[in-house]
């Protein structure tokens, strides 16, 4: 392998395999123009230390547990609270949940209680907030209330079920349902309900390779450089979103 001079000292330039489920505007097509700002990013922030990055989408319940097998070096898009075993790199997105309602339908989305009675259509592996999770829980048994979704384009699936009235609402991130509802075409149909709080985003590594804590160090020090230089900026600004 080739070999690189960084800050004064050699690094293995290697190929880091990153995976997760596709997640527009964060991870995107994978060999596309435009593969997703977070994906971008860090290959420039990684190819600063000599390292190429080979991204690909595979299901989020499955890259999760292939980088805590260490099958694979890193996911995209996940946090502490969902995974706290893994080995995080420094913030590079802001997460905020939304639930997309049929346009007319939107209710405040405070407690579980608040979407007594509506069928959510979610997918496989997901996180979500506490009003979100605690119905799901609760209707576990109920294939018609909780329906779940998995593969690369189950927010799609979900917001056709929505539009055809076979589920009632969709919880999904905010940035990434905007992403999905315009390409889609279908923004005018949906109403969004918005919850306050926000948190950060992150491409985290296995702990079961050695490797691990050196790239995410690697990757918040790229990062840093990118960000001072406006970069990040830049590359966001493909994506409609603000540094």
């Amino acid at each position: 392998m080739a070999a690189l001079l960084v800050g004064g000292g050699t690094a293995q330039a290697d190929t880091i395999e990153l995976r997760a489920d596709q997640w527009c505007p964060f991870n995107c097509e994978p060999g596309s123009e435009r593969p997703g700002f977070m994906v971008e990013i860090a290959r420039e922030a990684l190819a600063i230390h000599g390292h190429t990055v080979n991204y690909d989408i595979m299901n989020w319940a499955r890259s999760l547990e292939y980088v805590q097998s260490g099958r694979i070096n890193g996911v995209i898009g996940t946090d502490e609270v969902e995974s706290p075993d893994l080995v995080f790199g420094p913030p590079i997105g802001t997460y905020q949940e939304a639930v997309a309602f049929r346009a007319g339908e939107a209710r405040q989305i405070g407690t579980s209680e608040a979407i007594e009675g509506l069928r959510i259509g979610a997918i496989k592996g997901y996180e979500y907030i506490d009003m979100v999770a605690d119905y799901m829980e609760q209707n576990s048994g109920s294939s018609s209330l909780v329906q779940v979704l998995s593969g690369d384009n189950a927010l799609e699936q979900n917001l056709r079920k929505l539009l055809a009235g076979r589920v009632d609402l969709v919880p999904e991130e905010h940035a990434v349902l905007a992403y999905t509802l315009s390409s889609m075409s279908i923004s005018s149909d949906v109403e969004v309900a918005l919850d306050p709080e926000t948190s950060d985003l992150f491409i985290a590594f296995s702990p079961a390779l050695e490797k691990s804590e050196t790239y995410a160090s690697q990757l918040t020090s790229g990062l840093e450089q990118l960000r001072a230089s406006g970069r990040v900026a830049e590359i966001k600004s493909l994506y409609g979103l603000s540094e």
